[in-house]
């Protein structure tokens, strides 16, 4: 039995009809004839995520999981608010979240009246589509209903440019009437893939100027696992003499140039003047090495080519000249398979050259040393997510075992939902998923582990050294007296006991060799629990091992 809301039997038919199976509920009673319809239909998959925040950025675990739309649902009022975050990251990360809202109707807005607040479009520009149902009282709103679920669907996949969208459904009372024995027979509009290819004449302008270039470069910022460029970037490396600048999270092989902040940071003007590029490529999503895009804008390019699906206007580097709106993929495979320039290869084996000074750190017991350990000894094929801050900028140091493909919520860089989303990867996934994490970083989304759905295939290090480690190596902040109380807010909080109440097994390490004991346990397959790994560091001994580690590239170039 369904609700008898007319808007909730469009809106459950409609999804079963675009294939968008996977919800993710939290409790309400606004939303009770939506949680009613979806659970008691055998065809959803449901999963019940009590705290909003955290429930968004399962969902987005979820999506990642599996590679397809996943649904979050939640009451009214700062319910919805709280699925802010996700909605966020959903956007810059381009995935397809169907954010579904339940509203008080419309007529109480402002009326001080429980749980009512504006919500029609109350994700402003952070959703490709955002829709406001109407309560259907007749055929015309009935047609109107189904036409904003159709828009809202199919905005989540825009010719293959995904994103979250946002239904906000008003529901007047009563709530409660579960009735309809069937769904009813939906117009479902559909669209069809654009495959975005250049004219000929425009493809061929392109691949000239790229042959007449001789100093050419390629970034690569962050993109899902499987996407295909490989093979032509190493194909334009190798024989076209392309310097290749990719992002860990790139999910591109270790053959790349990573470590190039580290290079950027030991260099002077002089040699970064001859490591400039006349030409630049750019794709992906966002980039981690702050000192890149500080490199790059202030170089003197005479071309920025960004490769964009969408054609949106993207100019990261401030220096853009060309939105090529493309397959990436296409137009990288199509640039490789061009007649090879047996001109001079000097300016890629400068970079290999420099790169080939920066060596991944063998420091001290500290957050880098056990970000080492632990990349080195994870099994291949694994999943990876990675937290904020420490831990993805130092995973950029070291080189992960091959096939293991990472993930981090870096479309806003927040610091919430690395957790929940790395807790919904293993659930939706069955895969063995690790997540690489701080102590901040881990409590601020401690809820993450307060659900139903913890898979024994979760794996969680916790760097723990009692506060906002990354914030005592900014140049300045480290100089305030309010660092430690109100910016990096020291503490001395543990993690074990409440991941022990919520079914992990716990392990701790307090020293290197602590740590060389625990991880073959930590990294075995084997088990019926999830597992956490609480390693204890001291802030100050990070970062006086980091300042060290960048420091010796300065001093043995002099």
């Amino acid at each position: 039995m369904y609700s008898d809301k007319k808007s909730v039997l469009q809106l459950t038919a409609l999804l079963k009809a675009h294939g968008i199976t996977r919800v993710v509920l939290s409790p309400g009673s606004r939303n009770a004839p939506l949680i009613h319809s979806f659970a008691g239909d055998s065809d959803f998959t449901c999963y019940s995520v009590v705290d909003e925040r955290s429930a968004g950025f399962f969902a987005l675990g979820v999506t990642q999981a599996v590679q397809q739309p996943v649904v979050v649902c939640c009451t009214s009022g700062t319910a919805a608010l709280n699925l802010g975050p996700a909605v966020a990251e959903a956007y810059y990360q381009q995935l397809p979240l169907l954010v579904i809202t339940a509203d008080r109707p419309q007529a109480w807005v402002g009326q001080i009246d429980g749980q009512t607040i504006p919500q029609e479009k109350m994700f402003g520009s952070m959703v490709r589509r955002s829709v406001q149902l109407p309560e259907v009282k007749d055929e015309e709103e009935e047609w109107h209903c189904n036409r904003l679920i159709n828009e809202a669907i199919l905005a989540i996949n825009n010719d293959g440019i995904y994103g979250p969208a946002h239904i906000n459904i008003p529901l007047s009372e009563p709530l409660f009437s579960f009735n309809s024995e069937q769904l009813p027979i939906v117009r479902v509009i559909r669209r069809s893939r654009t495959t975005y290819t250049l004219p000929r004449d425009v493809e061929e302008d392109y691949f000239v100027r790229f042959r007449q270039t001789e100093r050419k470069m390629i970034i690569v910022g962050q993109l899902p696992p499987g996407h295909g460029l490989s093979e032509s970037l190493q194909k334009l490396s190798e024989e076209q003499g392309v310097v290749l600048l990719v992002d860990r999270l790139s999910n591109i092989p270790a053959a790349m140039i990573h470590r190039y902040d580290a290079l950027l940071r030991s260099v002077d003007e002089e040699k970064q003047q001859e490591l400039t590029p006349e030409l630049v490529i750019t794709l992906g999503g966002h980039l981690t090495s702050k000192r890149l895009k500080h490199f790059v804008r202030k170089a003197e390019i005479r071309e920025l080519w960004h490769l964009t699906p969408s054609g949106e206007v993207t100019d990261t580097f401030q220096k853009v000249t060309e939105l090529i709106r493309c397959e990436p993929a296409v137009f990288l495979q199509r640039l490789a398979a061009r007649p090879v320039n047996r001109g001079s290869n000097r300016f890629r084996q400068d970079w290999i050259n420099e790169a080939a000074t920066i060596t991944p750190p063998r420091a001290l017991f500290s957050d880098l040393a056990v970000t080492g350990s632990f990349l080195e000894q994870l099994p291949v094929g694994a999943a990876l997510h990675l937290a904020n801050s420490q831990a993805v900028y130092q995973t950029q140091l070291f080189t992960p075992p091959a096939d293991v493909e990472l993930f981090c919520n870096r479309g806003t860089n927040g610091i919430e939902g690395s957790l929940s989303t790395a807790v919904g990867y293993a659930a939706a996934s069955g895969r063995l998923t690790f997540l690489l994490t701080g102590d901040l970083s881990f409590f601020y989304d401690m809820n993450a582990l307060w659900n139903r759905h913890l898979s024994p295939n979760l794996r969680i290090l916790l760097n723990n050294n009692g506060g906002g480690g990354i914030f005592h190596t900014l140049p300045g902040l480290n100089r305030s007296e309010a660092l430690d109380d109100y910016v990096a807010t020291a503490h001395h909080t543990e993690a074990c006991r409440w991941a022990e109440q919520q079914g992990f097994r716990v392990m701790t390490a307090r020293n290197g060799e602590e740590l060389q004991q625990q991880l073959p346990l930590f990294m075995n397959r084997e088990g019926e629990q999830p597992v956490l790994l609480e390693v204890f560091t001291s802030i100050e001994e990070n970062r006086q091992v980091i300042a060290s580690y960048y420091e010796q590239f300065k001093h043995n170039r002099k």
